[in-house]
């Protein structure tokens, strides 16, 4: 009888034959027969009952069980259910340790149609019998199940298409995940499971897709399944890496060898999901879709026939598109740039509606590709952190999908309505990454983009003051992000230099919404309402900029303080003196008066107060998703560091920081963060706990080293892992003029924005405003310091990169 040790060694031989030939190995096959034959074996040559059949279903019905699979059963029975059957064949399987999922059903049970069971009935769709009674096994599969689902058919399509939508839904209706589900995902093997219960239920005897179209989906499947010891099914990072090297893929100057693994598994999901979409199509027919019967000799014809279904709000039928797909194939680089091709796709955009759909059904075609080489360039483009979460030209798609959808209320739909020529700010996303085909640094794929964008447009004949907007846009895409994200723009200086660069009110509109639709096009998480209160705060100060001027053309600074301190005291309790005021803003910088409400100014006033009969004050606020907390005592060292260290354990996101000091040694600190899981909001109590333990900390009562390291040593807590990120330093003393600007790129890790925090203020620098973003697991932070009000020397810039260096070096 074979044994736990048998069926070991059976898998570990397996396994290692699969790593020596992975392509060639037929892994699903041989399991499912080395279970056949443990069934059989243990089954022995008992006789079956007479009204009784033993059926593999699902996965393992098919033959297609993976190293970690559940195996499916289903006990058939036309009369009474006999248990000791039942018992004889479940007992030493689940002795044998493997997972079983079965189920018994009686004839009966199939009398009704009941949706509620579908994925039950699809199981069954793939049974194969293993032991019974062949005559029974006949009579449930063509006369009982599929009589049932003959007689039900609709109600059954309609359920199957029902199953596959909440599916993609699940997965953003895409294939192109970074980290794709090889079972679940969009291209992925339900999908081709699907397609074959619709074909079953339809009664069709061919329509299957060939075996090479499923080999890397299967053959990635069972390496993630050998190597993670489960049923795991996500081609996760750490994975892609291994994966490729084993099946023999090279680091190029396209990318590296997981991209391009990454690359071939997206065609071959694109493949799979077009099989699904023609089925799907069989079953709900083509009620939005448009027939245009043509050989396309001419090849701008197809071009027009997209136009055309544009045009309907429709999309063209599989048989127009089968056509299109045959003539591409001899197109001949016919279409490449050319002009009339670019003023079609031109008068399209000019009708957003629906464009995102037209634009997609073009490319998956191949038609696009045909029109826009460079395009081509960027299909299954992959980019490998934890932050983008499509490929390239998916994200391009995406982001001209976000303008479409713009909703009409929204502010940013008021500056779209305002565009002098919109389909170019369609067009300006279609070419932005461009650039990225080939492998670059962070931010390097702008100059790429921009000449490669400059030649296209030559080539289309696009107007030259048209032209020049667009190659504008793409080589400035990245700009307004930055600045939002990266740059103190309360400084007045920053959105002059930012007016000067953008130079007109329609190059600013431009700008913006190519900045919200490509950010927000990224992934679900990158545009929360604070980033995009932020933008439109740039917005309308550059733009204000543009159309009005300078404040300082009409008012002296000193006027303005003299307005402003008359404004604040009219906010105050009676009887408080304009002087108090004024001693309490003398030293602070005038961006704070420019940029911060009066109401909040005259607040801060209050608190500062109370440093007469205490030597801290805290106030805490939450505005929408987002907290601000200010700390106000006398000026001591390291109040920063040890205000984001004390964040850091109860598990905030940091995302700005502001310092101020006046010339009396009064100095808050103002951190804007967010609280991803919510802890406050569920935990009402730990808010005053919170404030103890930053008042314990922050008055030397309690040392902040052991609560980090009590945090960083604790069951729940869970260091991020994935792709190493090296860190950069990068000094800037032109962008401000009263601070050194310092940027540092690194691995986002627990605690590290108290690192830095603390080499900073061991050196002597005073922290004017930190800017922190976090892109997957690339920290990206900024810091505005000075050393006595001074900008650094290049000396002292020097020892922090070495110091800073040696604390964020990987333990």
């Amino acid at each position: 009888m074979t044994t736990r040790a048998d069926l070991k060694s059976f898998l570990d031989d397996l396994k290692i034959r699969f790593l020596k030939d992975p392509a060639n190995t037929p892994v699903e096959s041989a399991i499912s027969e080395k279970i056949d034959n443990v069934i059989l074996e243990f089954w022995g040559d008992r006789e079956a009952p007479g009204s009784f059949a033993l059926f593999a279903i699902g996965g393992y019905g098919r033959g297609a069980v993976h190293p970690q699979s559940d195996i499916d059963l289903l006990f058939f029975f036309t009369d009474g259910i006999d248990e000791e059957a039942i018992k004889r064949v479940l007992h030493p399987l689940w002795d044998l340790q493997f997972k079983v999922g079965h189920q018994i059903r009686h004839a009966d049970d199939f009398k009704e149609f009941d949706e509620t069971h579908m994925e039950s009935y699809t199981a069954f769709l793939d049974c194969r019998l293993l032991v019974g009674d062949p005559a029974v096994a006949q009579e449930f599969e063509y006369e009982i199940l599929r009589g049932m689902i003959r007689s039900n058919r609709d109600r059954f399509l309609q359920a199957l298409v029902e199953m596959k939508s909440a599916r993609y839904k699940e997965f953003g209706e895409t294939i192109f995940q970074l980290e794709p589900d090889l079972k679940d995902a969009p291209g992925g093997l339900r999908d081709v499971d699907w397609s074959g219960w619709v074909r079953k239920s339809l009664e069709f005897t061919s329509g299957c897709l060939p075996d090479e179209a499923l080999r890397l989906h299967r053959c990635i499947r069972n390496f993630l399944h050998f190597h993670s010891g489960r049923n795991f099914n996500v081609l996760s990072f750490e994975f892609q890496e291994q994966i490729a090297e084993r099946l023999g893929y090279k680091d190029s100057e396209r990318g590296e060898a997981a991209e391009s693994l990454m690359r071939d598994y997206f065609l071959k999901a694109g493949e799979v999901a077009r099989q699904a979409s023609l089925w799907e199509e069989a079953v709900i027919g083509s009620p939005s879709r448009v027939s245009i019967p043509s050989d396309f000799s001419d090849p701008f014809d197809m071009i027009k026939a997209f136009a055309e279904a544009h045009r309907k709000k429709a999309r063209l039928d599989s048989a127009t598109l089968a056509a299109i797909r045959q003539r591409l194939v001899s197109s001949d680089g016919l279409l490449a740039n050319h002009p009339k091709a670019g003023r079609l796709i031109l008068d399209m955009m000019k009708d957003r509606r629906g464009i995102y759909d037209t634009l997609l059904a073009m490319h998956e075609v191949g038609l696009l590709g045909k029109i826009f080489p460079d395009f081509e360039e960027i299909r299954c483009r992959v980019i490998r952190d934890f932050f983008h979460k499509y490929t390239v030209d998916e994200h391009s798609l995406i982001a001209i999908r976000n303008i479409e959808q713009l909703p009409p209320s929204h502010h940013f739909s008021t500056i779209l309505n305002e565009l002098e020529n919109p389909e170019l700010l369609l067009l300006s996303l279609l070419f932005h990454d461009i650039g990225k085909s080939h492998r670059h640094d962070e931010g390097n794929h702008v100059h790429p983009s921009t000449e490669g964008v400059k030649v296209i447009l030559d080539r289309l004949e696009i107007a030259p003051e048209q032209a020049e907007k667009v190659v504008f846009v793409v080589q400035n895409h990245l700009e307004m992000s930055k600045i939002i994200l990266r740059r103190d723009f309360s400084d007045e200086h920053v959105i002059q230099q930012f007016a000067d660069m953008v130079g007109t009110p329609d190059n600013l509109r431009m700008l913006c919404l190519l900045t919200y639709a490509d950010m927000k096009a990224v992934n679900n998480e990158v545009v929360t309402p604070w980033k995009e209160d932020l933008l439109w705060q740039l917005y309308v100060e550059t733009y204000n900029r543009l159309t009005l001027g300078l404040a300082d053309d009409q008012y002296t600074q000193q006027q303005e303080l003299e307005s402003d301190i008359q404004a604040i005291t009219s906010l105050l309790p009676k009887g408080r003196p304009s002087q108090q005021i004024r001693d309490f803003l003398d030293g602070f910088p005038r961006q704070y008066l420019r940029t911060t409400p009066k109401k909040q100014i005259a607040d801060h006033f209050l608190l500062s107060r109370k440093l007469a009969d205490r030597p801290m004050v805290m106030h805490l606020a939450k505005n929408g998703a987002i907290y601000d907390l200010l700390v106000m005592t006398a000026d001591r060292p390291g109040l920063f560091s040890k205000m984001t260290g004390v964040l850091s354990f109860f598990g905030m996101n940091i995302i700005r920081a502001q310092a101020f000091s006046n010339r009396h040694g009064t100095i808050f600190d103002l951190i804007s963060f967010e609280d991803p899981d919510s802890y406050f909001e569920k935990n009402p109590s730990e808010v005053d706990h919170f404030a103890q333990v930053l008042n314990d900390v922050v008055g030397g009562r309690v040392p902040l080293n052991e609560l980090l390291d009590r945090k960083f040593k604790s069951v729940v807590f869970k260091q991020k892992k994935g792709l190493s990120v090296p860190t950069a330093i990068h000094f800037d003393n032109d962008f401000s003029k009263r601070c050194t600007i310092m940027e540092i790129v690194t691995q986002d890790a627990f605690g590290l924005l108290y690192r830095m925090a603390s080499v900073i203020s061991t050196h002597g620098c005073n922290i004017e405003v930190a800017l922190i973003t976090t892109e997957g697991h690339r920290a990206i932070d900024v810091f505005y310091i000075t050393q006595q009000g001074k900008k650094l020397s290049k000396e002292l810039e020097s020892e922090l990169e070495i110091d800073l260096n040696r604390a964020l070096a990987p333990t």
